[in-house]
Parts: C-alpha cells; sequence; structure tokens
C-alpha cells in the first residue's frame, strides 16, 4: 500500500507544488505504519485466541462469576445494557457471541448450561461450586474499532473474532508455588509453628497429639504417614469450612483436582528440630520427605508447566466481607493468602515462577472483592479499597516484568436490592434480600466496611451483618442478561484491548 502512494505520485509532474503537498501520501503511509499493521490485520481477520483464567479461594464465587460472564457475553446483542462499559459492546461493535463448539479439549468442559438451569429453576439455588480444572471457550465476533475497523472490512469484507478460553481452577492451587522454594523440613517448621497458635492450635488438637507420638526418626511406616495425612486433612477442612481461614497448604489436600488417591499425596509436616535439614534412610521423616518433593514435581511444577503458562489474562476472587465476619484471624489468614497467590504473578529476575515460566506469562490480573451487592452502593468503594490495602497491592510499573495488577469491587449476580431504612433516628442505607431459607425479603443493616485493615482493639464487635442471600429469578436463554455490578468494567480491563 506504502508503494501504491508512492507510485501515485511518481505519475504526474507535481513539481511545482510545495514540498507539503508532495509528500503527504509518504507521510500518511508512514504514519500508519502500514508494514507493522499488516500482522495485525492478519490476525483480526484470521481471529485470535485469549486464555482467560478465573480463581479465587473457597466460596469467593467463581463459578457463579464464570457463569454470568458467559450468560452476559452471549447476551450482550440482545441486551447491551447489561454490558455497556465493555467498549466492544457500549460502541455497538458486538456482531455475535456464541458457546464455541466443545471438541478435543482435554479438560472438562464448564458446566454453564447446567449452572443457569439451576439459577432459573422454580426452586432458584446456586450452583455447585467447583473442585478442579474446567474450560469453555465463546467466540466473539465484533468490528474492531478505529483504522483497524474501517480497513479489515474493505480487505477482508468480514468481522473480527476472538475466541475467549475460561478456565476455571482452585486458588488454592496458588498456594502452593512457594513450596517450591522449600525443603520439607522448613515446610514442616514453618507449618507448625502457625498450628501451635490462635485457633488454629484448638482444632489441630487430634493431628498435633499423634505427632507427638510419631516423631520424624521412627521407622517409616505407609500406614502412619496415611494416619498422620488424614488428621491433618481433616484439620484442613475445619479450619476452611468452620473457621474461614485461608493459607491452608498444600492446595491439593483441599481441592485434588482428580489425584485424590495416589500416594504422593499421602503426607503431613512432622515435629522436625532446627537445624535438621534431611531425614534418615529408611525412617518416617524420609517417607515424607520423599512424597513432599513427588508432590511439588508431579501436581504443583505441572501445573503452572502444563496449565498456568497458557494463560494470558487472570481474575483472583476474594471473598472480603466472609474474611471480615469470621474474625481477625480469618482477615489476617486471608492477607497471608493473597501475599502467597501474588507471588504467581511477580515475573521478575530470581523469582520462583519466573523459573518455571521461561517465555508468556500473564500480563494482566484484576483482584476482585466479590459480593459487592451485599453492601450499600456507598461502601462499594470501601470494599475494593480494603482489598488493595489488605496485600499491599503494589502499584506496578506496567513496563515491569510483573504482570499489570488492578483492583475491584464487584457482583457476578445482584441478589439484593437498595433501601433506606430509620435507625436510632437517623436514615441509613440498607439492603434487601430474601436469605437462604427464608420465605420472604427483608431489609439488613449490614454495617460498615473498613477502607484499610482493622486495628487489632476494633474486633470486639461485629463489623458486618451479612446473610446469604437467594440467586433472583433470571431468564434461562441467553437474552436478557443477568444484572450485575461492575462486571463489564471488569472484563474491559481484562480482554478490552483484544476486542478493540
Amino acid at each position: 500500500m506504502r508503494a501504491a502512494f508512492e507510485d501515485s505520485t511518481s505519475m504526474v509532474n507535481l513539481g511545482w507544488l510545495p514540498p507539503i503537498v508532495t509528500q503527504a501520501p509518504q507521510r500518511l503511509a508512514h504514519a500508519l505504519n502500514l508494514s507493522d499493521f499488516s500482522g495485525n490485520l492478519t490476525e483480526l481477520a484470521k481471529g485470535s485466541t485469549v486464555w482467560l483464567a478465573v480463581t479465587g479461594l473457597s466460596r469467593s464465587g467463581k463459578t457463579v462469576l464464570i457463569t454470568s460472564l458467559i450468560h452476559n457475553l452471549l447476551s450482550a446483542l440482545h441486551s447491551p445494557h447489561r454490558m455497556p462499559l465493555l467498549s466492544v459492546v457500549g460502541d455497538g461493535r458486538l456482531i455475535a457471541a456464541r458457546l464455541a463448539a466443545a471438541k478435543a479439549e482435554a479438560l472438562p468442559r464448564f458446566p454453564y448450561l447446567a449452572n443457569i438451569e439451576t439459577m432459573a429453576s422454580g426452586a432458584a439455588d446456586w450452583p455447585a461450586r467447583t473442585t478442579g480444572l474446567s474450560e469453555i471457550g465463546i467466540d466473539v465476533r465484533f468490528v474492531p474499532a478505529g483504522v483497524a475497523g474501517k480497513l479489515l472490512g474493505h480487505i477482508s469484507g468480514s468481522a473480527a473474532t476472538l475466541r475467549i478460553r475460561i478456565v476455571d481452577y482452585p486458588g488454592e492451587w496458588l498456594l502452593d508455588l512457594p513450596l517450591l522454594a522449600q525443603s520439607f523440613a522448613d515446610w514442616s517448621r514453618a507449618t507448625l509453628r502457625l498450628l501451635r497458635k490462635g485457633i488454629r492450635a484448638e482444632i489441630a488438637g487430634d493431628f498435633l497429639t499423634f505427632l507427638a507420638q510419631h516423631p520424624p526418626g521412627e521407622s517409616a511406616s505407609a500406614d502412619i504417614a496415611k494416619t498422620a495425612h488424614d488428621l491433618y486433612c481433616a484439620f484442613l477442612l475445619k479450619a476452611r469450612d468452620q473457621h474461614g481461614l485461608s493459607y491452608l497448604q498444600p492446595g491439593r489436600f483441599l481441592c485434588p483436582g482428580g489425584i485424590e488417591d495416589v500416594p504422593y499425596l499421602w503426607f503431613a509436616p512432622l515435629d522436625i528440630a532446627e537445624g535438621t535439614d534431611q531425614a534418615a534412610p529408611n525412617t518416617l521423616g524420609a517417607l515424607m520427605e520423599e512424597r513432599f518433593e513427588v508432590y511439588k514435581r508431579e501436581a504443583v511444577a505441572k501445573f503452572y508447566e502444563n496449565h498456568f503458562r497458557h494463560y494470558s489474562r487472570q481474575i483472583v476472587l476474594v471473598d472480603v466481607l466472609r474474611a471480615l465476619l469470621a474474625g481477625r484471624e480469618a482477615f489476617d489468614d486471608t492477607r497471608l493468602a493473597l501475599d502467597a497467590i501474588l507471588e504467581s504473578f511477580r515475573y521478575g529476575h530470581g523469582g520462583i515462577v519466573a523459573k518455571l515460566l521461561r517465555g508468556p506469562h500473564i500480563d494482566r490480573v484484576l483482584f476482585a472483592a466479590t459480593k459487592a451487592d451485599h453492601v450499600p452502593d456507598i461502601q462499594r468503594d470501601h470494599l475494593a479499597e480494603l482489598l488493595r490495602s489488605m496485600a499491599a497491592f503494589p502499584a506496578l510499573d506496567v513496563r515491569s516484568a510483573d504482570a499489570r495488577i488492578d483492583i475491584a469491587a464487584l457482583a457476578a449476580v445482584v441478589s439484593t436490592a437498595e433501601d433506606v431504612q430509620e435507625i436510632d433516628g437517623q436514615r441509613v442505607p440498607v439492603v434487601v434480600g430474601r436469605p437462604v431459607g427464608s420465605l420472604k425479603q427483608a431489609k439488613f443493616f449490614v454495617g460498615t466496611v473498613p477502607i484499610r485493615p482493622p486495628r487489632p482493639d476494633a474486633w470486639g464487635s461485629p463489623f458486618l451483618n451479612v446473610p446469604v442471600f437467594e440467586p433472583p429469578a433470571i431468564e434461562p436463554s441467553p437474552v436478557d442478561g443477568i444484572p450485575h455490578i461492575n462486571l463489564d468494567l471488569a472484563v474491559e480491563f481484562l480482554l478490552g484491548d483484544r476486542l478493540r
């Protein structure tokens, strides 16, 4: 095309014109940078793929988020008002969105249709949570923005296509990355230091008693190792489900993801003295250490090498409200978990994940505080700011090796409405919803969401009163979409550049 511009000027004697006129075609070709532009046009015309990974710690709402995201994308052409802040929708450039056909994918298919049926049934309910890897694809056809869109229309006569491959995996698996830099002895000592403090010490009593009876130097026994593993897993489940703790390793002990019965899982931390780095042969310590190393290689490293390395965009869901409700220990534990999760998105020289992933890596990550509909609109910014300060999220330079990180508060499904209520002579904002198991709606003054982690002396009384609400009535066909808060903003941050 640049040559065409130049040839058009050589056919006619334009010497009498001023240079600013005669050089205009060349300047235009240079400004468009057409040689570099052609590669982008080819990608747009032929179609491209982006991997969007969705994860979160237990009960953060990732199953509901993926279901709502798919349903709202499929509905966007009919109901653009649901996703106006996603630029491809708001600009009117969306042509079609449809589920990609299931082909020979290696992962189970995310149960979108079953989830929608559950949420849209007469006795509406939240879908069952997922515990392993799954994926689903959406093909989005759109008109590219700006010059690219016009040129593509002239050149190919068709729209651009982006396949969004959405992958669901447990956030607990990201907590295992630090294990790759630890020996079994180091991990055992660090884990037992935590187990002997606070609420952990109360609920790990059976495991700690058993551990005291079986020192690492005793003869190796597969039965003793399996019993220790079972007791440790019982502690992990109770810590998560009854006390809201999050920093629980190894992650596969809670979410095995299809490897429940492999013997290398059957280990647990042992009471190893300081200064001891390697167990003697044929001892319980040696057996546990061997299994720990196999776990790191087969479960942790292979997840990053075989799956994580493909992802280019990531959303991490955090139930900040649940952490506040569960109390100071659970809140502080969530902060520990966030610090560990952040390591998976730091790609600077010498980092653990940089050694595993030599090449492309995730370049955008959104940490989202979920269930924003459970608090009034005036407090949703507080929710996002609290999440930002919980892990002291760095203001990362976009040009750095690390992923670009942002924070948001969102609700994948709005299950409440807003109202006001008079309390102690003052009108205060409240939320209105139907708690799970209730026959009627009720008003809830949920309290105040702090914008910074509460001081130690501020935990004396509960911060919030937030029940679990029933899902709203939704239409199962992808026409009307699902009401949400900031889901379109989240998708714009994660994928907006790929839909331009």
